[in-house]
């Protein structure tokens, strides 16, 4: 089996990641190793996830695990499908965003309501769209926390409408089906009614009472990007009143 180190210490994580090939020359396995503890300990809470969701979904993600004093790594396997570029923003992804959310509904709805657990980075380059369904990758934020459900879902559509209003504007199309998306999870008992009025301030808030989940990665989430001003427009427009 060929080994093919494609991304080393990404984001100064100290996780290293390799594609393994078979003798057919595709991918079978994506491996994670870490060597410092923190790294460790961040790729430990993405296997715990990674269990969480293999778990409720039914779907097998890790393969092996190796253990050692100062080593850890993680064999998951290869998802064959495809990514869609997060960077086209939320109307040239709208049909991806349908696909995520009919996802996180079809896991997030099997939760009773005081059960709080969080992906973290429910983000559409973390999800590998398949014939016929979506798999759900990147666990290394995951959490039990006390962020109300609904959180995930409305954090991939505010990282789309972040991306589009960076290069372009917020239109009426884009503000109808935005809606409807709240809508769709509103109806899917995924969004917890403290969302229902300022769903994106609400959001931030979370994020900003919750920091140790990201650490040092909350600057880079796109929704703690917009300026405050844009927030309550955002929050007139598209919200379940």
């Amino acid at each position: 089996m060929l080994n093919y180190l494609f991304r080393a210490n990404a984001n100064n994580s100290g996780i290293y990641l390799s594609s393994l090939f078979g003798a057919d020359g595709l991918p079978v396995y994506i491996k994670k190793s870490a060597i410092t503890s923190q790294s460790i300990s961040k790729l430990k809470r993405e296997v715990a996830g990674s269990k969480w969701y293999q778990h409720i979904s039914e779907e097998d993600l890790i393969s092996e695990i190796t253990d050692l004093q100062k080593y850890y790594s993680v064999r998951f396997f290869f998802v064959v499908g495809c990514k869609a570029n997060f960077r086209k923003g939320y109307w040239f992804n709208r049909e991806y965003v349908e696909r995520a959310l009919g996802k996180y509904c079809e896991i997030w709805a099997r939760l009773p309501d005081n059960r709080m657990v969080i992906h973290g980075d429910y983000s559409i380059d973390n999800l590998i769209f398949r014939d016929g369904g979506v798999t759900i990758i990147d666990w290394e934020h995951f959490s039990y926390t006390s962020i109300p459900k609904g959180f995930d879902a409305l954090n991939l559509i505010y990282e789309q409408l972040y991306i589009l209003m960076f290069n372009g504007k917020l239109d009426r199309k884009v503000i109808f089906h935005a809606n409807s998306m709240l809508k769709k999870i509103c109806d899917h008992d995924c969004l917890d009614r403290v969302y229902l009025e300022s769903p994106l301030e609400t959001c931030r808030y979370y994020i900003s009472n919750n920091l140790e989940v990201w650490g040092d990665q909350v600057h880079k989430l796109p929704i703690m990007k917009f300026d405050p001003s844009r927030v309550k427009e955002i929050d007139s427009l598209i919200s379940i009143h």
